[in-house]
């Protein structure tokens, strides 16, 4: 993949409406499997290798990163309070007003505080956020109800997978989804699914003891989707209770930064390697790796 054309990482939309975001849409087609805590997470590990990160939080139903990150109490702009009847924000104004969680500006969604938004306020707010960071790591939730966003139409995804028997059914079911926008081109505008790429990695999450008493293992999870599971991960009890006690996330866990390192390299290699300036970080091949403590 290091050599793959590093042109994925722009969305579509730059030669029919004048802009580009060069980002990495994360998906997940079970809620509650920790989405929203990996494209933080991640973005903590690319800032750390000189990449410029901003996360966009654009699960419309849910949203609340800035809760997730403990930062729920800092001042600031939140995607609600976003109105572009023009159809433009300015980057420096937006840079200047959002939070900033551990260096990392953050456009959070707090739905329960504003009002319902068109969809060129939030294609604007995605498009401002883009002029100011060389990657956007945007949490799309299931992808519902973003078909409409230009500024997403083509970027990559990546999908995190519940390693449960449902779970699994219903990865498959986003993957043949977006497999079939694809194929479908222009006939697929109406839909209210967002128009990303298929994706470009599956992170499996294996379920809580709660839930189930084990999950579906790696083998018989890649027969079923047809395709390789990238990373496979466990719940990290520490880290479920920063985030439900209101701390936030104190730390990538020790486990979760190995497993995902290969992968956070890839990314990191493409979007250098996009910008011209392959001589800072050197992008390895993927390896399947699996944090099982």
């Amino acid at each position: 993949m290091a050599g793959e054309d590093a042109s994925i990482w722009r969305s579509g939309s730059e030669a029919e409406y004048g802009s580009a975001v060069t980002g990495l849409v994360f998906l997940s087609a079970s809620g509650g499997i920790g989405l929203t805590t990996m494209a933080a997470l991640m973005a903590k590990q690319l800032r750390k290798m000189a990449l410029s990160c901003a996360l966009v939080d654009l699960d419309l139903a849910g949203g609340g990163m800035d809760v997730l990150v403990g930062i729920e109490g800092a001042p600031g702009m939140r995607l609600g309070r976003i109105r572009a009847p023009l159809g433009r924000v300015d980057p420096q104004a937006l840079r200047e007003e959002l939070p900033v969680w551990d260096g990392i500006p953050l456009l959070s969604n707090d739905p329960w505080s504003a009002p319902p938004q068109g969809w060129w306020d939030v294609d604007a707010a995605v498009n401002a956020v883009a002029g100011f960071a060389d990657l956007l790591l945007i949490d799309a939730g299931r992808g519902q109800g973003l078909g409409n966003l230009r500024s997403l139409k083509g970027l990559p995804s990546l999908l995190m997978v519940d390693m449960t028997v449902l779970g699994l059914a219903r990865a498959k079911a986003l993957i043949h989804t977006l497999n079939d926008r694809r194929d479908a081109g222009a006939q697929a505008q109406d839909s209210p699914l967002i128009s990303c790429r298929p994706p470009m990695a599956l992170i499996g999450m294996m379920p809580t003891q709660h839930r189930v008493g084990h999950g579906v293992d790696l083998e018989q999870a890649e027969e079923f989707l047809g395709r390789s599971v990238d990373v496979v991960l466990k719940p990290q009890p520490k880290l479920s209770a920063s985030v439900l006690d209101g701390r936030g996330l104190e730390r990538v866990p020790r486990a979760y930064c190995r497993a995902l390192r290969p992968l956070v390299e890839r990314i990191a290699g493409m979007v250098v390697v996009g910008e011209g300036r392959e001589d800072l970080i050197s992008s390895r091949g993927l390896t399947r790796s699996e944090a099982v403590r």
